[in-house]
This record gives C-alpha cells, sequence and structure tokens, in this order.
C-alpha cells in the first residue's frame, strides 16, 4: 500500500493527519541534528522515519470498537499486513516495530515476538527511530503543533542532550509531563540524559 493510501483508507481527522505531520517533522528535526554528534548510518534513515512519524497514530484511526488492544500495537499489526509500497520486508518491519514502541513500554527481547524476530542491526535501527518519534510526539502533546523549530546541544562531558525549542508552556500544559515519560527510552538507546529547554 502507499503510504498515502494508509491515510485514504483509514481516515485520520485534520487534527490527526496534521499532529502525524509535527511528528514527522520534529523526527526528522531532531535526526538530522542528531546525526552531527552521532554515528546513525542505516539505510534509508530519512525515509523510514517519514513513515514511522506519519504512521505513529495509525492505529487510532481505526473506527471499529471491537479492536481492544492499545493504538500502537494495532497500528504495528495494520502495517504488518498492509506493506508499504516503496520498503522491503525489512524495512516495513522496522517501521511496523517503530510504530509499536512510539508509546507505552521499551522493546524486550525474547518477550516482544515483533522485535524478536529483527536482526541486531534492525532492532538498533527500530529503537533509535522509536525514540526519536516518542521525543517528538511528546513535544506535539497536545496536537497543536506549536513547537516549529528546535536545537540540540549536547555535552559529552556530561553525557547530557538538551533540546531547546521556542514555546509557550501556558499553550502546551502537560507537555514536560509527557515529555518526562517518554523520554526514558531515547536515554537508554543513545546513552544521553535528555533535558528539555534547560
Amino acid at each position: 500500500m502507499k503510504i498515502c493510501n494508509y491515510f485514504k483508507n483509514f481516515k485520520p481527522t485534520d487534527s490527526q493527519r496534521e499532529h502525524a505531520k509535527c511528528v514527522e517533522k520534529l523526527s526528522l528535526n531532531i535526526f538530522n541534528q542528531l546525526k552531527n554528534f552521532q554515528e546513525l548510518n542505516f539505510d534509508n534513515a530519512e525515509k523510514l522515519i517519514s513513515y514511522s512519524a506519519l504512521l505513529h497514530d495509525i492505529g487510532n484511526y481505526i473506527s471499529n470498537k471491537k479492536i481492544k488492544q492499545p493504538h500502537n500495537k494495532t497500528g504495528a499489526k495494520l502495517i504488518l499486513e498492509n506493506k508499504i509500497d516503496d520498503l522491503n520486508e525489512s524495512e516495513t518491519k522496522i517501521v511496523a516495530t517503530a510504530v509499536r514502541y512510539h508509546r507505552g513500554s521499551h522493546p524486550k527481547e525474547g518477550k516482544h515476538k515483533l522485535f524478536s524476530t529483527l536482526d541486531e542491526n534492525e532492532k538498533d535501527t527500530a529503537a533509535k527511530i522509536a525514540s526519536i518519534i516518542r521525543i517528538a510526539d511528546a513535544l506535539d502533546f497536545n496536537h497543536n503543533s506549536l513547537i516549529d523549530n528546535l536545537i540540540l546541544s549536547i555535552d559529552y562531558d556530561k553525557q547530557t542532550l538538551t533540546i531547546k525549542t521556542e514555546i509557550n508552556i501556558m499553550f502546551n500544559v502537560g507537555l514536560y509531563e509527557s515529555f518526562k515519560k517518554k523520554k526514558t527510552l531515547f536515554e537508554k538507546v543513545f546513552g544521553l540524559k535528555v533535558y528539555l529547554n534547560d
């Protein structure tokens, strides 16, 4: 299925579509700045990040009330069942895995079936993408696309990464709480403590 057909077939609201585009933009911004500091060499990186970000909430678009699982698991299943046309099988599994872990628990070897089917390189790629999307998703916590730009800075002596944004906290209530919860996978994957607007 073409990426645009996910939106045609599963019919997100305008707000959901705008949130997906915002998370895509922020995720690519984070990735492009982060690769200046760390070696991030995986094939089709920007496409995988873009697709994972655009589809991270695809499970929310299903109106079938019989589905009782969280939207991240539903989204991963949808992607596996509706292979993305211009991705190979490995890349499709990476995107599905990143969508699966954009919220909720962290990837666990042996315990989580989809993650366990990936090879070590694919696991690393999926975890990095999921951790970036978690940060971007937290930055658009209220789905109002208020953050347009951000700047990353890394202090290797302190092993910290600071994300600076131009944001009025009054318009994004809950952002810091969401960010605090969602940054933990990034910290684990990249080995850096992450701070917002310090």
